[in-house]
């Protein structure tokens, strides 16, 4: 049997549908591929923008402990610590960052380098102040140790970067290339030898970075003395005696809780002890604090003794912390 033949314009329009049909199936899968490729380059954009950020943070931490460690005799302890935990800071942050970055597909095996060395780096700065405090401060347990521990984590972060930076070529069209600076946290052949032996010595030489604790204390009397009578001051009579107090902190350790204690009092006893005190809750070294005590009333004729202390956890230098003062007030006219 015979099937029947379909018209010519039926099959022609058959044609013009599938062939349209095809057309609009390719349209799409072209669309999906170019939203998708867009996306993935606004991945590796924003990939490229955070990580670049970070590691230039990096760079800038390995590049102050190199000159840190270079000049070690001519940084004071305070300075040292403070320059020590803005590298810690620096790595934190940088880290916390890569940590949160959304990872392109073609990144991912770089990316796994680029978290060991970051967090590498960042623990081996958390370690190192206290490492360098145990060396300095020959403590116990020794710190040559645990200084050995943060440069062992520094080379791992170095060598976790370099293969990172060997694998930057294989992101979408090498669009990374160039964007990453070296970083190197314990160059070797540079100026510092970062061995712990080396630096362990090092460190232990310096005897400014030892801790050092010593709060001293100055005082003046308003109105001062004008003279004397058998070597002892005279404070001439007024309407109100202030004393002015400076308490210094000449050490290189923060001190907290410094009590200030002025006693006054007269030589016979027929008085009683006047005793004022004031705290300072925190004295960074260097700084120094100005106390005012007034209110104070003295009789005329008689003979007193004025004395300032300022008492702390730790001294090593006491002979300064304490003033004293002998006086007669003068009678009035």
């Amino acid at each position: 049997m015979a099937y029947p033949r379909i018209p010519p314009v039926r099959r022609s329009r058959r044609r013009r549908w599938l062939l349209a049909g095809l057309i609009g199936a390719a349209m799409i899968v072209a669309l999906i591929f170019t939203v998708q490729y867009r996306t993935e380059a606004r991945v590796v954009a924003d990939y490229l923008a955070v990580t670049e950020s970070a590691v230039k943070l990096q760079a800038m931490a390995a590049a102050d402990l190199e000159s840190t460690f270079a000049a070690l005799s001519g940084v004071e302890r305070p300075e040292l610590l403070r320059r020590l935990q803005q590298m810690h800071e620096a790595t934190a942050q940088a880290a916390t960052a890569i940590d949160g970055v959304a990872v392109p597909s073609s990144a991912a095996e770089a990316h796994g380098y680029l978290t060991v060395a970051t967090r590498s780096w960042e623990r081996a700065l958390g370690m190192l102040d206290e490492a360098v405090l145990a060396v300095v401060d020959d403590s116990e347990p020794p710190g040559g140790e645990g200084l050995a521990d943060a440069l062992i984590l520094l080379r791992v972060g170095d060598v976790a970067y370099a293969e990172f930076l060997a694998r930057v070529g294989d992101f979408d069209n090498g669009i990374a290339e160039g964007h990453f600076v070296a970083v190197t946290f314990v160059p070797e052949g540079g100026p510092v030898r970062f061995d712990p032996v080396t630096v362990q010595t090092r460190l232990a030489s310096i005897l400014h970075l030892g801790s050092q604790r010593n709060i001293s204390i100055t005082a003046v009397t308003d109105p001062e003395p004008f003279g004397e009578l058998n070597n002892v001051p005279i404070v001439p009579d007024s309407e109100n005696f202030v004393v002015q107090t400076v308490v210094a902190n000449e050490g290189n350790e923060t001190e907290e809780l410094v009590s200030v204690r002025l006693n006054l009092v007269t030589a016979d006893g027929s008085e009683p002890t006047v005793s004022v005190t004031q705290t300072i809750a925190t004295l960074e070294p260097g700084e120094a604090r100005t106390f005012i005590f007034d209110g104070l009333v003295l009789r005329g004729g008689a003979l007193y003794e004025l004395v300032i202390v300022a008492v702390t956890a730790e001294d090593d230098s006491p002979d300064d912390n304490a003033w004293r003062m002998v006086f007669y007030r003068n009678e009035s006219v």
